[in-house]
């Protein structure tokens, strides 16, 4: 069974103060570290237990610059057997482009799988489509959000979906399928810098973007990015414990939270 994991390396951001540079225009990143996007690295982990208890193998896909083979590192060093770097020079984040490209990649190499694994979404743009894209436009079977896989066959897999309200659903999805994983699906394997080294000496496959790049035209135009506005600050009550009791209740009426 060949199983195909889409990661992604994003930039790390939730401790990091963003600096917004040429007048808009864009992000600056050249001291913001990054990493393989969570979603990710939950998919790669549900793809490689499917392939140690079903059999198999899987290989990892990134779209982006040479130091994207990073995150093809570290899933190979969880379990994967290789890894394909889809080598874009500039950054295209628009999920049509990117899906299309992904298309267009598997289509003309002839990439054999039976299941497509990708995250719900990614960290920096958060469309959560790509999967769905590709799914349209390989003509086959999606799942989204999906927060367990309780069977795995060879032409179908039984799956369970989260809903709105903490519902779930459980669907039976034919094989092949492309699957977007939800974070805390599992707890994804710790791997150590000595794993990553090792698996650097697994050869990964670069190909160019260029050479799928037909239809992926970019239909989103970034306009000029912009910090958001400045919250006032706390409201400090003072007075006794029935003055402040009482204040409370007055902010929570003017809220509309208590009547």
């Amino acid at each position: 069974m060949n199983l195909l994991v889409f990661t992604k390396r994003v930039p790390a951001t939730q401790e990091e103060e963003l600096r917004i540079v040429d007048d808009g225009r864009r992000v600056d990143l050249s001291k913001v570290p990054f990493k393989i996007n969570d979603w990710d690295n939950y998919a790669v982990e549900a793809a490689i237990r499917i392939a140690e208890s079903a059999g198999g193998a899987v290989t990892a896909i990134s779209m982006g610059d040479g130091e994207s083979d990073e995150v093809l590192r570290r899933a190979i060093a969880m379990g994967a057997k290789d890894g394909f770097l889809v080598r874009m020079e500039s950054a295209i984040e628009d999920p049509m482009a990117r899906a299309t490209i992904a298309y267009n990649f598997l289509r003309k190499e002839s990439v054999p799988f039976d299941a497509i694994f990708t995250g719900v979404q990614s960290e920096d743009d958060q469309f959560a489509s790509v999967g769905g894209i590709l799914a349209a436009k390989l003509g086959l079977p999606y799942a989204s959000m999906v927060v367990g896989i309780d069977a795995f066959e060879q032409d179908h897999a039984i799956i369970r979906r989260e809903l709105e309200g903490g519902l779930q659903e459980r669907v039976r999805i034919l094989l092949p399928c492309v699957l977007a994983i939800q974070s805390g699906i599992n707890e994804p394997r710790y791997v150590s810098i000595m794993g990553i080294r090792k698996a650097s000496k697994v050869e990964r496959r670069v190909f160019g973007a260029d050479a799928y790049q037909e239809g992926s035209r970019t239909m989103i135009d970034l306009v000029r990015w912009v910090y958001p506005p400045k919250k006032g600050g706390a409201s400090m009550l003072e007075g006794d414990l029935e003055a402040v009791g009482k204040g409370i209740l007055g902010i929570l009426r003017e809220k509309g939270v208590y009547q």
